[in-house]
């Protein structure tokens, strides 16, 4: 196979281009039918490293171009030459170009060239072309180096490999790619990419349960959780963790201050409550961010990420806006560190859920890229962990593969089916049913094989919620055929007996599967078997109009 390489670097106080060797580089292009891998040779100091290697992909028709995207909540989906891929919307670019708290730092829009035609994408890490039923598979081995991104031009026919390597000055050899290629059914495809990566899942056992955020959001308490764990446990023995979200503490950043007012007797006996009733306890946590305002932030500077001009940044909007802190500082390492042992340890909390990951990784640091920097966030993760159980969320997703047990895949849930605000408003990332049903449909070549999937939320109840009974019972449906995380942030004491029998259906072990899936314009279709009968769900991704369930 042909490519063809551009290298863009810095040298001698001079910014250069070259395609083959010259005095400053060379290049060390090992190619395979199963992949390649490309190396730069410096021969002298270089920086500002930005390259891409292309060849010719001829695109059939009716081709779709699978775009993984940059973290959990990214949408993620096939696409066809016939449309665009979004971009951070007018919200996230902001005014005169400014954006607001950083929004366009919970995407790629700061490090990668974004489509501006129809028929132009780009991929995280791996991306396939699927002509029919098969599919060319093109995926990174290793992204510690920095994020592989992958372009499609649908128009020219190309495929182009690149990678984010911002930020790093180099004088010895450097891998710019490590690529796996491969053809054929969608599964096998993957069954032999993480075979080859030696990567597998840390558990089996599905999490069944509670999750506390889509109710109240932060308006919880002790009465509260007390309340809706007490009804559970007498409403149902499908249940195997109960999770506690956000709003316990008193500001983000400052986890081991319980907010008194709604948690006077601190988190402890709560954590032995749930487990009187046989749960594994879970708390959300996101280790990596200080809200403005918290005690971190005014006590703590020096520990947050810092920009070029050498003052914090903001990473999002959340909590009023919020930063990253620096798990390269030792200080900052250890209080989270401490934070852990308290929350596994002393609390007793058996699973954290652990959010807005991507905050330590959105510039390039000390001399490291945004990938090695994730690499290193999620070891050092696991690392305070150890044998307690993660789920990952708000991540860029191959960092994680085999090394947390649970992982977001999808925008969150809203409490109705159709995008809250017109869809150029909007970044990427944004809360999004439609969203958070493509993610699962299309990352779930992760499940089983990279760690267990979550979904997001099912949601029964009849207050607080916009979505049809209908729309509720083909969401469930749908929660139990891709997740492996089915939560749910209901009062159970609420139900009648037809949601009961919902929710006790959608937790219940059974060998429900996935036979087939077929889209079209938006128009779902997933035929699957459920204790030996065959059923199609159907329905619109982006309105919920139900077709068949």
């Amino acid at each position: 196979m042909d490519y063809k390489l551009k290298f863009t670097y810095k040298a001698d106080n001079k910014i250069k281009t070259v395609e083959r060797e010259n005095d400053d580089v060379s290049f060390d292009l090992r190619q395979s039918a199963n992949g390649l891998k490309l190396t730069v040779i410096p021969k002298k100091q270089i920086s500002d490293i930005s390259f891409y290697l292309e060849r010719n992909y001829e695109y059939q028709t009716d081709s779709r171009f699978f775009a993984n995207g940059f973290q959990s909540w990214t949408d993620t989906k096939e696409f066809t030459r016939n449309e665009m891929m979004a971009d951070e919307g007018l919200i996230g670019k902001g005014i005169f170009g400014k954006s607001p708290f950083g929004i366009n730092l919970v995407g790629d829009y700061t490090f990668i060239e974004q489509p501006k035609e129809y028929g132009n994408f780009h991929a995280i890490s791996f991306a396939y072309v699927r002509n029919d039923k098969n599919v060319d598979l093109f995926a990174s081995f290793n992204d510690r180096t920095g994020y592989t991104i992958i372009y499609a031009d649908m128009n020219k026919n190309t495929l182009r490999f690149s990678k984010d390597v911002e930020g790093i000055t180099i004088t010895e050899p450097y891998e710019l790619l490590d690529l796996y290629f491969d053809n054929g059914g969608y599964d096998e495809a993957f069954d032999r990419y993480f075979a080859k990566m030696n990567v597998k899942p840390l558990t089996d056992k599905k999490i069944k349960g509670y999750t506390s955020w889509y109710n109240y959001y932060q308006n919880i308490s002790e009465n509260i959780i007390l309340r809706d764990l007490e009804a559970i446990s007498k409403k149902t023995d499908k249940v195997n963790t109960f999770q506690i979200d956000d709003g316990y503490q008193t500001a983000v950043g400052d986890w081991l201050s319980i907010n008194k007012t709604k948690f006077p007797n601190g988190m402890k006996p709560i954590a032995d409550k749930i487990h009187e009733k046989g749960y594994r306890a879970g708390l959300w946590l996101a280790p990596f961010g200080a809200q403005k305002g918290s005690k971190l932030v005014s006590e703590h500077p020096d520990w947050l990420v810092k920009g070029k001009n050498g003052k914090p940044i903001m990473v999002g909007a959340n909590w009023g806006g919020f930063y990253a802190v620096d798990i390269d500082n030792a200080d900052a390492r250890a209080y989270i560190k401490n934070v852990f042992d308290t929350v596994l340890n002393n609390w007793g909390f058996d699973l954290v859920k652990l959010d807005f990951l991507y905050a330590t990784a959105v510039v390039p640091l000390h001399n490291k890229t945004r990938g090695q920097l994730a690499y290193e966030s999620i070891d050092f993760l696991r690392e305070c962990v150890g044998d307690k159980q993660i789920l990952g969320c708000g991540v860029q997703q191959m960092p994680c593969f085999g090394k947390v047990e649970y992982m977001r895949i999808g925008a969150d849930m809203a409490l109705g089916w159709k995008h809250k605000f017109f869809r150029n408003l909007t970044h990427r990332e944004d809360v999004s049913t439609p969203n958070a049903i493509h993610n699962s449909v299309y990352r779930r070549c992760l499940n089983g094989r990279a760690f267990l999937c979550d979904p997001d939320v099912f949601l029964l109840r009849k207050t607080n919620i916009h979505f049809t009974p209908e729309q509720q019972k083909v969401l469930a449906k749908f929660i139990k055929l891709f997740g492996s995380v089915l939560f749910m942030s209901d009062n159970i004491d609420e139900y009648d007996d037809e949601q009961l029998a919902v929710f006790n259906d959608t937790l219940a072990d059974d060998d429900a599967k996935i036979v087939a899936i077929n889209e079209t314009n938006d128009k779902l279709f997933i035929d699957y078997i459920q204790n030996g009968e065959p059923y199609t769900l159907g329905f619109c991704v982006t309105d919920g109009n139900i077709y068949c369930q």
